[in-house]
This record gives structure tokens, C-alpha cells and sequence, in this order.
């Protein structure tokens, strides 16, 4: 009856998805209490991992009585991924990734500084990037190029 049942299948695969961790190595491990553990843009907490695979926590600045801890669950300027994995918004973060993306990432826009986690814009001041402004204007004038 288990191995039918998709309902059970699909609550078994979110539960270990959205607490589990992945360690430096790539690998994906559950670690009991650390999913207490908050998620936040400035962090109090460190996870490290010895060669048994055992788990350390440990706080990595003075952290006051009935305070939260926090470590990074990921990139907090990309929503999309805190979304889909954990079904929250970072509302802290400073920023957030431009969706704006090329359908080619060419060597000549990694040199002029295109990586995607830099395409940002910036919530408190509403400023872009120079990354974001640097690619915009390379692809338009492509555009522009290949009109000519």
C-alpha cells in the first residue's frame, strides 16, 4: 500500500526537501534540530560537518538570551529559490536578482562582469547594479549591430 500511495510519497519528499541541508560537499543531509535553526541575511550560526559526517552548530558572535538563531539558507537575493524550497520571501535582503536574462551568456559578457548572482536591484534605494546596466546596454547594442 506504501509504495502506491502518492499522497504519502509526496508529504515524505516535501518534509525531507524543505529540511534538509546541503553540506559543502553537494551532499544532502537531514540534520535533527537544525531545522529550529532560522533563516537570515545576517547570520549567528555556522554548520560544519567532520569526515564521519556528523554535525556541527556553532555560533560564530555573541548571541543575547531569547534571541533567534540564523544561518543562510541560500543566496537571499534570490527569491525564486526561497520560494520554491522553503515557501518564504527573505524580506531582509538588501536585494534582489534581476530577472532579466540573456538566452546566451557569451565569454565577452562574463568578462564585461556578468555573473547572475550580481544582477541585482536594490530594495531600500531602488538602485540597479552597474552589472545589470553593463548587460542591458552590451545586448542592446547587439540588437542594434545585428539590425544594421
Amino acid at each position: 500500500d506504501i509504495k502506491g500511495d502518492a499522497k504519502l510519497w509526496k508529504w515524505a519528499y516535501q518534509v525531507v526537501y524543505t529540511r534538509g541541508f546541503e553540506a559543502n560537499d553537494g551532499s544532502f543531509n537531514i540534520v535533527p534540530m537544525a531545522d529550529y535553526i532560522n533563516h537570515g541575511t545576517e547570520n549567528e550560526v555556522w554548520m560544519s560537518y567532520d569526515e564521519s559526517g556528523n554535525c556541527y552548530a556553532q555560533t560564530i558572535k555573541d548571541v543575547p538570551a531569547n534571541s533567534p538563531l540564523r544561518m543562510s539558507y541560500g543566496d537571499p537575493t534570490n527569491p525564486s529559490f526561497l520560494l520554491s524550497r522553503y515557501g518564504f520571501l527573505d524580506e531582509s535582503s538588501p536585494a534582489t536578482f534581476c530577472k532579466i536574462l540573456p538566452s546566451h551568456i557569451s565569454q565577452e559578457m562574463k568578462n564585461l562582469g556578468y555573473a547572475h548572482n550580481r544582477m541585482l536591484f536594490y530594495k531600500d534605494t531602488g538602485d540597479v547594479s552597474e552589472e545589470v546596466w553593463d548587460i542591458l546596454l552590451y545586448m542592446a547594442l547587439g540588437e542594434t549591430d545585428q539590425a544594421t
